[in-house]
């Protein structure tokens, strides 16, 4: 049977002055435990244990490179419970024991601990093939090829003018990619990649490049226009952006459907629209372009061209009662483009005028026929196109007692009448104005300045029927008189 001894004490007789003897014992220290041995580094281990004894002087570590053979390599103080064993080989495998001491002796061994020191660590190999590609206008992917195994991570280097570079991210070990974000837009950078580990870091990668992207250009605003012509319209906008490479002018006739009509440069911020139709809607729109697209549509204008002038004041205009049941009407022509011209009738001066014939601008009478009363008859004409209505003429009145329904009876003969080859005009004041005659095809054979009453020859002229007229500024007069022999 195999008896084992943990404790061993010496027994000590002194000779005294007593009647017996006292005996003293001295106990050697318990051993320690948990012995455990790791690795560091490459070239140190640190070994620790449990101290379980409270009377230890100290400890003695030993260690075998082959686990058979110890050797001792330190003497620790008491309590110590652990110690770094350096400058050691590296991938080399290590055994341990430990056992406490004091006066009495050594206690047993501990466990044996063991361990092999981490492989050295070398300068990792740089990455290569790098390459830098543009995503975005704010974004650059950078690659890599990892050509090392032991390395602990990456540092990314950029720089604006490829001179200067500054590190910006730590990237970890195995990857081959950074995203490097929040960049400005249409800016080249240059980039540059190391490896790194405990051992130090490696040179670097090649350098690579890249422009970010393009960004769309800001939209213009404040489009507006304005009608210079019957067929030009002019407009203008702000050009919000500074990165635009020229602008997209459109147009439309319905506010929806539009078509470009323009590819305008950059910084332009007018344009001229020729060739219009007149009195149109025209509705546009603009946006700023460039190598990353179109802006959005600015804000929709519409404009009108300008309509054609309005026709000129119908001038000399009069009605003369030629026949029963005719008056005729004769004006001058009309200038400004006239297209028709309305004739309107009214038995009140000032009101309830009726339009009762239109004529083409080119015809300049118009024979108003039916039944008329005995009473003063109001006409007045405006010419028209598409630009709108001239104002009217001067109103030609027909007094009643010019009508003519059957034969003249001179008695009725009022403000103009006719006696033997002399004309009389009186007017009951003092008005100025034209008393004029007219042969029956409307041709001026005489005329003079009136001024309140007026006596007009008529001598030398065939006989026959005649229209007299007053004209003044406010209003005309006519009569129909015959001249006999």
């Amino acid at each position: 049977m195999k008896i084992s001894f943990t404790h061993f004490a010496l027994l000590l007789l002194i000779p005294g002055s007593f009647s017996f003897n006292r005996a003293f014992a001295f106990l050697i220290p318990k051993a320690p435990t948990s012995l455990t041995a790791v690795a560091s580094s490459s070239s140190t281990i640190t070994v620790s244990w449990v101290d379980n004894s409270t009377d230890e002087t100290g400890f003695e570590l030993e260690t075998s490179a082959d686990g058979l053979k110890y050797t001792k390599i330190a003497d620790l103080k008491l309590n110590t419970v652990s110690y770094l064993h350096d400058s050691l080989k590296g991938a080399t495998k290590y055994w341990y024991r430990i056992r406490s001491r004091n006066a009495s002796g050594f206690s047993p061994y501990s466990n044996i601990a063991s361990v092999a020191t981490k492989t050295p660590v070398t300068i990792p190999k740089p990455p290569a093939a790098l390459v830098a590609t543009a995503i975005s206008a704010y974004q650059i992917a950078v690659t890599w090829s990892d050509n090392s195994s032991d390395e602990t991570g990456f540092e990314v280097e950029r720089s604006v003018d490829g001179l200067t570079f500054t590190k910006i991210a730590d990237v970890a070990a195995e990857l081959e990619i950074y995203q490097n974000t929040g960049l400005a837009p249409a800016t080249k950078y240059w980039y540059r990649v190391s490896a790194k580990n405990s051992a130090g870091k490696s040179g670097f990668s090649n350098i690579a490049t890249a422009t970010t992207m393009e960004i769309p250009p800001a939209v213009p605003v404040g489009l507006s226009g304005i009608s210079v012509s019957q067929t030009q319209i002019n407009l203008s906008w702000t050009d919000a952006s500074n990165n635009e490479t020229g602008f997209q002018l459109e147009r439309s006739l319905n506010g929806t459907a539009f078509t470009k009509i323009a590819d305008l440069g950059p910084n332009v911020a007018t344009y001229q629209n020729v060739g219009l139709t007149t009195n149109t809607l025209y509705y546009y729109r603009i946006r700023a372009v460039n190598a990353a697209g179109a802006s959005a549509y600015s804000n929709v204008s519409s404009i009108r061209t300008l309509n054609i002038p309005a026709p000129g004041q119908p001038v000399n205009f009069t009605a003369v009662p030629t026949e029963p049941g005719l008056i005729q009407l004769r004006w001058a022509a009309i200038t400004g483009n006239a297209v028709e011209t309305i004739i309107e009738r009214s038995k009140v001066r000032d009101r309830d005028f009726v339009e009762i014939s239109r004529v083409a601008a080119a015809v300049l009478q118009f024979e108003d026929k039916g039944e008329f009363e005995k009473i003063d008859y109001y006409y007045r004409i405006k010419a028209i196109n598409a630009g709108g209505s001239s104002p009217y003429s001067l109103l030609a009145i027909v007094r009643a007692s010019s009508i003519i329904t059957s034969v003249e009876d001179p008695k009725s003969r009022y403000t103009l009448y006719l006696s033997g080859r002399k004309l009389f005009a009186r007017l009951g004041n003092t008005v100025t104005g034209i008393l004029a005659v007219y042969n029956m095809s409307g041709r001026e054979i005489k005329a003079a300045g009136i001024s309140g009453d007026q006596t007009l020859d008529l001598s030398g002229f065939p006989s026959g029927i005649y229209i007299a007229v007053i004209r003044t500024d406010k209003e005309v007069i006519s009569r129909r008189i015959a001249l006999i022999e």
